[in-house]
């Protein structure tokens, strides 16, 4: 019988742990199961949602990821999505462009690779949903794990209908013109797409761990190529020479600004998906082979290269349109169209922007659906995966069936405003900003120096400064979270 789980020490936060770390496995040994791994993430598609205790006790035996390349594909497809497509240029175009991108920088390196290696950690310890990683944490934890994939169900609802928005522009642009955007979301477009996304992910997360695998080795590779292919377009037939000075060129005043510190490490956090159970989930399928540091870096390297490339793409020609960097969200559904027209290469450009667009948005609603339907099926023990599944998707929809018709007949509103923008403000981002503290102080406190600095392969001073800052860091953001509430 395996004993694994009797030992305190190997609970992840508990407070032996959280006090000493003496005990915990060195970096690539293969902890003790009461049943083998399944040798692929294919060999095992139909039991994608096992826990510690189920496959512990012969219920269900563990899924893994295939390999360490398709770890990191499906890591970064879900992460890619609209948060570096369209929020990430909307966010550099209203915050100064250069400064802006200096400032997520730093939140990346600093702060969003610590605390995302310590997320897939948390999860390849636990082997199970978010609601019993953090359960393993000590009483009470589990609440703050419910609290996660609640708020996680509540963004995907709203998601899913943006996402929605650019499969329904893909497909217009493919046939004539991009729609109007107005015209396009006061009609009932916004609901028939809504339900075709839940099919169509529903669809992949029927596969299971297989399924997630299949689209991202098909997705990740389209991607790049068709935002390096619209980059190159953009800097040849744009004002290249004013978006380069404009995103590589930071005005260093801007840097005292609470405002941008807080856009920049909102950004940080939502494009490695920090504190969304994302990665706390994708990391309970992690094989112990695989190296979690090296593979957040190579993460965030492609997230980054991807936001990075979608400027690129994007504000040559807003520049050589002689339109507003600054335009906020209608920047990829209008202004974007309307550049391309100016310098007319809007036929041959749009389909190919708003395909890569519903791509991108496609890959981050299955990470965010797998979370949502990994609790069901863990939480549920009896579920049969096809159910939790269709139970997920369906609690998706239905949810987000409100902000589909916020802009058409009936007109749904919360406080006088559309439903999708409370949702998007609210949760989007200080929702998505809370949780994401939430989660590094109690990843940054629960686990010993030690511990940390295992998971980094790290010893002597480096160990040392890492212990500080992933403690420190959730500090420093609050306190500067503080100082913008004030100061506005």
């Amino acid at each position: 019988m395996n004993r694994h789980a009797d030992n305190p020490e190997a609970r992840v936060g508990s407070e032996e742990v959280g006090t000493s770390g003496q005990n915990d496995p060195p970096m690539g040994a293969r902890e003790p199961t009461g049943r083998p791994r399944e040798a692929s993430g294919q060999a095992a598609a139909q039991i994608t949602d096992s826990s510690r205790e189920a496959a512990e006790s012969g219920d269900q035996p563990y899924a893994v990821w295939s390999s360490e390349r398709a770890f990191v594909l499906s890591t970064a497809a879900a992460g890619v999505g609209l948060g570096n497509l369209w929020r990430f240029p909307t966010l550099v175009g209203e915050n100064g462009g250069g400064v802006f991108l200096f400032a997520y920088a730093i939140a990346v390196v600093f702060v969003a690779i610590p605390f995302a290696t310590l997320e897939l950690a948390v999860g390849r310890s636990a082997h199970g949903s978010v609601i019993s990683s953090f359960k393993r944490m000590g009483p009470g934890f589990f609440l703050f794990g419910w609290l996660t994939v609640l708020l996680t169900l509540l963004i995907d609802s709203y998601y899913f209908v943006i996402s929605g928005w650019t499969l329904g522009f893909a497909v217009g642009a493919t046939f004539g013109p991009p729609p109007d955007f107005d015209s396009f979301i006061s009609d009932y477009n916004s609901l028939w797409y809504l339900l075709a996304l839940g099919v169509m992910v529903a669809t992949i997360l029927a596969f299971g761990l297989s399924g997630i695998e299949r689209i991202a080795h098909l997705l990740m590779p389209v991607l790049l190529v068709l935002i390096l292919g619209l980059a190159l377009i953009a800097l040849a037939t744009g004002d290249s020479g004013k978006a380069l000075t404009f995103l590589f060129a930071p005005e260093t005043a801007r840097l005292n600004d609470p405002g941008l510190w807080r856009a920049a490490f909102g950004q940080a956090f939502f494009s490695m998906t920090i504190g969304q159970g994302y990665l706390i989930t994708y990391g309970s399928y992690l094989p112990a082979r695989i190296n979690v540091a090296r593979s957040v870096v190579a993460i965030a390297a492609l997230n980054s290269g991807v936001a990075i490339l979608a400027g690129l793409a994007i504000f040559p020609l807003v520049f050589a349109a002689g339109s507003d960097p600054a335009a906020g969200p209608q920047l990829a559904f209008v202004t974007l169209p309307e550049a391309f027209e100016s310098i007319g290469i809007g036929s041959q450009l749009d389909a190919v922007f708003f395909w890569l667009l519903f791509l991108a948005a496609l890959s981050s609603c299955i990470g965010g659906a797998k979370v949502v339907t990994a609790a069901l099926r863990e939480q549920w023990s009896g579920m049969k995966s096809a159910t939790a599944t269709l139970l997920g998707i369906g609690l998706i929809v239905t949810v987000g069936i409100p902000s589909a018709l916020s802009y058409a007949e009936p007109g749904w509103t919360l406080g006088g405003n559309p439903v999708l923008d409370v949702f998007n403000r609210v949760l989007g981002s200080n929702g998505t900003i809370i949780l994401a503290l939430g989660t590094a102080l109690i990843l940054g406190w629960r686990f010993s120096g030690p511990h940390l600095a295992r998971q980094f392969g790290l010893r002597g001073p480096a160990a040392a400064v890492l212990n500080v800052l992933v403690r420190g860091a959730p500090i420093a953001l609050m306190v500067i979270l503080g100082a913008e509430a004030v100061t506005r």
